[in-house]
């Protein structure tokens, strides 16, 4: 019995102690990494770079786009070159971490030579693993504002 009590009160011991260090903020170099992967998805999207856009997303990206389609990670490594040129402005943005996954919101326009072809909401998902982040999940939906200028 006070083997079964030493051992109990070991392994609370052990939880109490490890805690703390689960609930850990990601350090600011994680984050700026975050940003800066961030930087580099819409430079491969925005190029047609499919070899980059695979460097950066991972086997299990989900696609869920403004025009009501939804695409998969090889299916957009096939079609990225059909976004070569398109300009990204990002603005309203806002973090939210949860462990070693963030979602990112705000909403963005996107643009062809300089045209405006779509103002949207976003959401982008982004996990953290094998010590980078990948970008895993695009949601877009039009802003209000977009649809009345059609």
């Amino acid at each position: 019995m006070k083997n079964s009590v030493i051992v109990l009160l070991s392994l609370i011991l052990l939880i109490a102690i490890k805690s703390p260090a689960q609930n850990k903020p990601l350090s600011v170099k994680i984050l700026e990494q975050l940003e800066m992967a961030e930087k580099d998805m819409v430079k491969a999207i925005s190029n047609g770079d499919s070899a980059a856009f695979k460097r950066i997303a991972g086997n299990d990206y989900v696609d869920i786009n403004f025009n009501g389609m939804k695409t998969d990670f090889r299916s957009m490594l096939n079609d990225l070159h059909n976004f070569k040129g398109l300009s990204v402005s990002f603005s309203e943005q806002l973090q939210r971490v949860y462990g070693n996954f963030a979602l990112r919101t705000g909403r963005a326009k996107l643009s062809v030579s300089g045209k405006l072809i779509a103002e949207i909401f976003y959401t982008q998902g982004w996990v953290y693993r094998d010590q980078k982040w990948q970008f895993v999940h695009w949601q877009g939906t039009r802003t209000q504002d977009s649809l009345q200028k059609k």
